[in-house]
């Protein structure tokens, strides 16, 4: 091989090498920011008055666990009312004995009627009020069915009251205090869910063929957390930001027990 030759193969392995180098530079060093999976201002589903905030800042939550619950004084004694309706049989019971006693005059009434000992016109009275108390008995039935479902609604309306948190989290903020008073449209506490985090990146578009959902990457968080963790691809933007030419990516970042913040800068490296 001529030196002259040798030359351009060693020349253009070099530039193999810095092109390789170079895109692995291009595909890492990114600024990121990791950021809460979702953040919640939990409002309440009825109007009225704080009577109890039972989560502060900083505190975790579990999903229905409560966070807060209204004044339901007036509820509770509604619901005592609907529970005592409900659970009243004395209306069925006493359309059930009366069923009981006409069935067994009927017996009689009709074994005498078939020896003639009887007018057929009092075997026609007793049939008719067996067949009048079977009809008292349905509405007994039936007005203790409305009562059980009354008191169910009674038991939605006094749930309402009890403000539960929908996801798992940590208590970012506390909006409202006991005695205040919250209407449809007011914020209680604001939780934000910790596991997974999310990290977010704006990559040049030029970019956008060489990532896809599912692959994974290596996030450094800024100190004091510092380290790094690997995140997975979970959405690519599909509309480019015109006046920066860039586009966004959403990673999910694993964070079991909430290892560590949310709301911090990081460095993005692509595999």
């Amino acid at each position: 091989m001529s030196p002259k030759h040798s030359f351009f193969v060693v020349v253009a392995a070099a530039l193999a090498l810095w092109a390789a180098g170079a895109r692995a530079q291009e595909l890492g060093g990114f600024d990121c920011v990791i950021e809460p999976n979702m953040v919640v201002d939990l409002g309440s589903a009825a109007d009225g008055v704080i009577e109890e905030m039972l989560v502060s800042r900083g505190d975790s939550v579990t999903v229905g666990q409560p966070v807060a619950r209204l004044e339901s004084e007036a509820e509770r004694a509604l619901l005592r009312i609907a529970e005592v309706r409900a659970d009243g049989l004395i209306r069925i019971d006493l359309a059930r004995n009366l069923i009981a006693l006409i069935e067994k005059e009927a017996e009689r009434t009709q074994a005498l009627a078939s020896k003639n000992l009887t007018a057929a016109n009092i075997l026609e009275t007793v049939l008719s009020r067996l067949e009048q108390a079977q009809l008292e008995l349905k509405l007994a039935e039936y007005q203790r069915n409305i009562a059980v479902l009354e008191k169910l609604r009674t038991e939605a309306e006094l749930e309402r009251r009890t403000v539960r948190s929908p996801i798992d989290g940590v208590v970012m903020r506390r909006l409202i205090g006991p005695g205040e008073y919250v209407y449809s449209q007011a914020q209680i506490v604001r939780i934000a869910k910790m596991d997974p985090l999310y990290v977010e990146v704006f990559l040049p578009t030029e970019f956008y063929p060489r990532l896809s959902v599912g692959e994974e990457a290596r996030v450094r968080p800024a100190e004091p957390v510092g380290g790094e963790y690997t995140a997975k691809i979970i959405a690519i933007d599909k509309v480019f930001d015109a006046a920066s030419d860039t586009f966004g990516v959403r990673l999910s970042l694993p964070n079991p027990g909430d290892h560590f913040p949310a709301g911090i800068d990081c460095q993005i490296e692509f595999w």
